[in-house]
């Protein structure tokens, strides 16, 4: 599903663990971005009251496409984000490298 374009963002419900790899596609694992996913949106009190309004909580595990307008409207589009972290590489959460 995931492409180089994001498209498929803007159309129907997903996946958050794939939402949140869309916009933080440098970390390791999946459940590291989903957990920086949640605690930026839980930083964010206008964001997080905006998307509790429409339904999200602590557990929900898809997003529906009234949330994913709200995180778009506030972060932009993971393209604009991605392209934004390669003018800007302090904002780019680095790969880890296996443990030995």
């Amino acid at each position: 599903m995931l492409n180089n374009g994001y498209d498929w963002l803007l159309h129907g419900c997903h996946a958050l663990s794939e939402v949140a790899v869309a916009y933080f596609p440098n970390y390791q694992y999946n459940c590291s971005a989903v957990k920086a996913f949640r605690r930026i949106i839980k930083e964010h009190a206008v964001l997080l009251n905006q998307l509790t309004e429409a339904g999200f909580t602590p557990h929900t595990t898809t997003l529906t496409p009234q949330q994913i307008a709200i995180i778009v409207r506030f972060w932009g589009t993971p393209a604009l984000v991605y392209e934004m972290i390669k003018k800007n590489s302090y904002l780019a959460v680095p790969k880890m490298g296996k443990k030995i």
